[in-house]
């Protein structure tokens, strides 16, 4: 099973399964997601750019088009803690984000959207797969 966090993924799947990754940052997040795959490859892309943010500041302007890509990660997250979190995270880093906040305003708009089609849909949904299951 897939763990979520960093040091669970680097711990089962290791540095080498990303053998051939893309060369562009904001690609291998996304990279990264897809291998992974679910709420893990997710939390894992976060995560990393969380730790790494300053670095991308540094590497990309900040009317970057790979800056507005970074900030669209979180976008999956289906949760009010995670909303809160990422929401946090972006204030606390508005003075480096640039032209990306429209970005960052859209991705809290998703998640929030999110959100309340997990609580719309989700009991259905459940219900469903549970009698598919018998």
């Amino acid at each position: 099973t897939q763990s979520s966090g960093s040091s669970g993924i680097n711990a089962e799947y290791g540095e080498a399964s990303f053998e051939k990754k893309p060369k562009s940052d904001c690609y291998r997040y996304l990279y990264y997601i897809a291998v992974y795959g679910g709420d893990a490859g997710v939390e894992y892309a976060w995560e990393t750019l969380q730790t790494r943010w300053d670095d991308y500041t540094l590497k990309y302007n900040t009317t970057s088009f790979s800056m507005g890509y970074l900030v669209e990660i979180p976008a999956a997250f289906d949760t009010i803690e995670k909303h809160n979190e990422v929401k946090a995270f972006f204030e606390s880093k508005r003075d480096t984000i640039g032209t990306g906040q429209k970005t960052v305003a859209e991705t809290l708009a998703t998640i929030k959207t999110n959100i309340e089609k997990k609580g719309k849909f989700g009991p259905d949904i459940v219900d469903w797969i549970k009698k598919q299951m018998m």
